[in-house]
C-alpha cells in the first residue's frame, strides 16, 4: 500500500510542478526572456533520441538544443512542423514533433512534455510570427 501511495504522490507532484513550470515558461517568453525546456531530440538518420534542453529566446533567429555531454545543435527558426512516425518515439508520455528548419534536408525530431508543445511551436515558428499586428 505504501508503494501505491508513493507513486500517486509522485504522479500528482510532477503534474503540479509541470503545470507551474509551463505557466512560468509562457510568462518568461511573453516578457521576452530566454527559457530552457527539457527535451529529447534526434537528427537525420539516427534512430535514438538524446536527452538535453531546448534553449529558446523570443525573437531570435536560432534556437539551440543542448544535449548532455555533447555539442549544441543550432536550429534556425522559421521552419515547418510535421508529424513524426509514432513507432520511433523515445517516450510515449511526451509529445513528439518533427521540425524541418529552413534550407535543411532532414527534420529534427523533438520530444517535449505535451504541455510545452505549443510553446515550442510558437518559439520555433520565427520572429515574424511573434510580432504583434
Amino acid at each position: 500500500m505504501g508503494e501505491f501511495i508513493g507513486e500517486l504522490t509522485a504522479l500528482f507532484a510532477d503534474g503540479l510542478y509541470r503545470r507551474y513550470h509551463v505557466a512560468r515558461t509562457t510568462r518568461r517568453l511573453a516578457a521576452g526572456r530566454p527559457v530552457r525546456l527539457p527535451c529529447s531530440a534526434r537528427t537525420g538518420r539516427r534512430t535514438e533520441y538524446v536527452d538535453g534542453t531546448l534553449h529558446l529566446t523570443p525573437g531570435a533567429d536560432t534556437a539551440a538544443f543542448v544535449p548532455r555531454g555533447a555539442d549544441r545543435l543550432e536550429l534556425p527558426t522559421g521552419g515547418t512542423f510535421h508529424e513524426p512516425e509514432p513507432d520511433t518515439w523515445h517516450s510515449q508520455d511526451w509529445a513528439a514533433t518533427a521540425y524541418l528548419p529552413p534550407c535543411a534536408e532532414d527534420p529534427v525530431h523533438l520530444q517535449v512534455d505535451s504541455r510545452y508543445l505549443p510553446v515550442v511551436h510558437v518559439a520555433l515558428a520565427g520572429p515574424k510570427s511573434q510580432q504583434k499586428v
